[in-house]
């Protein structure tokens, strides 16, 4: 055998070269990662982003979609103008199904609002039938009224034709007492005659009030329209489609002196929403958060549409929503049906639309909602009952869970 062989002529160094198994292998470059497998990195989106179609949407964070059926995730309104609408009268948006708005309400709201509506008719009642009762004491007060007058009458004739001083110094003391106590007698209003005029001023009054208040609003404000903040007024209209309303309400912006708040109101056949300044400022100028704005005017819209915001409803709770306890919860129930359906128009959460109202309009992106969460879920105690009970709003610890709630029931009405 020759020893001078080279290595790799040699068999046994061949198969030993042979066996080194793959796996120990180390590429100098990273292996093929298949296309499915590629996940790009993100980009930042520019300011100035094109309409996106409703089909084409996806949102950031998946909104509110009710146990019992899915939605269509909306669209949220860019920086962009408002895109033309559709040629005929065929709208932008589609219709939710009333089914799916209805399940947005509060449990109880139905039932407390019935319980108000039959203790109001109570309350007008119990006043009708206790004037009725006392008819003797009222006749008798008509009768001194009517007494009283004529005497007033028949003293000033007298006075004209006796020349007026004589007449009065020729009075006897016994008459001058006589007129003191009939003139007490009548200034003694009975209590049923109180409550029921009362009712009826209040009946007629209501009207006059809410509309001297709508004029006082409208001239103090700045009315959103399409050319002023129309991203603002697009956001209505879109709501006002989702929603079936046959026209967009007015919505106005008033300058509240630092004051964080929105409301809906009425006047007679018609609706409309305020909202201050300050809750606006920095949300649609600073941050651009159109979520927190979306979320305000959504909660607003579905007080219009639950018809919360007309005159009816009104009417129907007048004097019993005075009532302590009973009232303020009707009111809380309201409150989280309101919240429930926003969630449903706006596709956000509502927890940053209620941290302003507790953190403030400059931090309330600075608190951590989870964290928040957590700090809600420890807030307990029989005072904390207490003032929740006779709130008309929930408190905010109550009101952030039910929010974020995953099984999507109903808030804590105590």
């Amino acid at each position: 055998m020759d020893n001078n062989l080279t290595p790799h002529q040699t068999g046994e160094n061949v198969t030993q070269q042979a066996s080194v198994p793959q796996q120990q292998y180390v590429p100098s470059q990273p292996p093929y990662i298949p296309p499915q497998q590629y996940v790009p990195q993100q980009q930042y989106a520019p300011q100035q982003s094109p309409y996106i179609p409703p089909q084409q949407f996806v949102p950031q964070q998946p909104p509110y979609i009710p146990p019992q059926q899915p939605f269509t995730p909306p669209v949220q309104p860019t920086f962009t103008p408002q895109p033309a609408a559709p040629q005929g009268n065929q709208p932008m948006y589609q219709r939710i199904d009333k089914r799916v708005i209805n399940q947005c309400r509060h449990k109880a709201e139905r039932h407390w609002y019935v319980r108000l509506f039959i203790l109001n008719i109570l309350i007008i009642v119990v006043a009708i039938a206790y004037f009725f009762y006392s008819m003797d004491e009222n006749r008798k007060y008509y009768d001194n009224v009517v007494d009283y007058y004529t005497s007033v009458i028949e003293e000033a004739q007298a006075e004209a034709e006796e020349g007026g001083t004589q007449s009065s110094d020729s009075e006897s003391d016994g008459e001058k007492e006589d007129k003191k106590t009939l003139e007490e007698e009548v200034g003694e209003l009975p209590e049923n005659i109180e409550y029921l005029v009362m009712i009826i001023f209040t009946a007629i009054a209501i009207p006059f009030v809410v509309s001297y208040a709508y004029a006082q609003y409208r001239s103090m404000s700045v009315r959103i329209t399409e050319k002023t903040y129309p991203e603002i007024y697009a956001i209505v209209e879109e709501f006002s489609q989702k929603l079936g309303m046959k026209r967009v309400p007015k919505i106005y912006m008033i300058q509240g002196d630092g004051v964080l708040n929105a409301f809906s109101s009425f006047i007679p056949f018609r609706q409309y929403i305020e909202i201050y300044a300050d809750l606006l400022e920095v949300a649609y100028r600073e941050y651009h958060d159109m979520d927190t704005i979306r979320f305000i005017i959504a909660h607003e819209m579905a007080h219009i549409h639950y018809k919360h915001a007309t005159m009816h409803y009104y009417y129907g709770m007048m004097f019993s929503q005075l009532i302590p306890i009973i009232g303020p919860t009707a009111s809380r129930a309201r409150e989280y049906s309101c919240d429930r359906l926003a969630q449903l128009l706006s596709g956000s959460d509502g927890v940053d639309a209620m941290m302003t109202l507790v953190a403030g309009k400059h931090l309330y992106k600075q608190v951590d909602k989870a964290d928040y969460v957590q700090h809600a879920l420890t807030v307990k105690g029989f005072f904390v009952w207490c003032y929740n009970l006779v709130s008309s709003h929930p408190v905010m610890s109550k009101r952030v869970i039910a929010l974020v709630d995953p099984m999507r029931g109903s808030g804590k009405l105590y």
